[in-house]
């Protein structure tokens, strides 16, 4: 018999493969076992960070705003000098 040629078959004692449900179950478990080990802000802290974020968003806006103005406005006095 040939040494090189290997079976195709599979062996009789190999393992399933778990079903989609299986699997999903486990999926699950693991989510959950994962929430249980995160650390949660307190409230205190999520007040903080909102705050933070929502005083850098009107920082950026009105930054951005008065970038915005000054650049139009030197656009239109160059437009203005061309004119010439």
């Amino acid at each position: 018999m040939a040494q090189g040629k290997k079976s195709n078959k599979k062996a009789h004692g190999a393992p399933k493969k778990p079903s989609l449900i299986e699997r999903f179950g486990d999926y699950l478990r693991g989510v959950v076992a994962e929430f249980k080990r995160v650390v949660w802000p307190s409230r205190q802290e999520v007040f903080n960070s909102t705050i933070v974020v929502i005083v850098t968003l009107i920082f950026f806006a009105i930054f951005t705003f008065v970038v915005d103005w000054i650049s139009t406005g030197a656009i239109e006095f160059l437009l203005d000098l061309s004119a010439y």
